[in-house]
């Protein structure tokens, strides 16, 4: 019987430590999602520019690799910091997402494409 027992409460521990489990990684899936894909924004001299944001996020502008390294990535902020040491800033506000490029001290208002 107490092995029964033991046996019992091992599963329902098991079965909770997964759920746990499966609810962080999908929680990591979201974070990964928020930021990835096609997106443009206008420069002040009305040209448009495409920023493409890889699911390994590899950095794209205007089909151009852009070598960058993660520095910060939560769900509402994605930092790269390009090989001349600026930070490339993605951040969500609401529905909104904006670039700061810290090369150029500009934010821009990224639409999806």
């Amino acid at each position: 019987m107490k092995k029964k027992s033991l046996l019992i409460g091992l599963s329902l521990a098991t079965g909770f430590v997964s759920s746990i489990l499966l609810k962080k990684e999908k929680q990591k899936q979201e974070i990964r999602q928020n930021f990835i894909g096609k997106w443009q924004f206008t420069l002040k001299m009305n040209k448009p520019v495409i920023v493409d944001i890889t699911a390994d996020y590899t950095l794209l502008i205007e089909e151009k690799l852009i070598p960058t390294t993660i520095v910060e990535l939560t769900p509402t902020r994605l930092v790269l910091l390009d090989s001349f040491g600026y930070h490339l800033i993605f951040e969500q506000k609401g529905a909104v997402i904006t670039l700061y490029d810290e090369a150029e001290d500009t934010h821009y208002s990224l639409k999806k494409m």
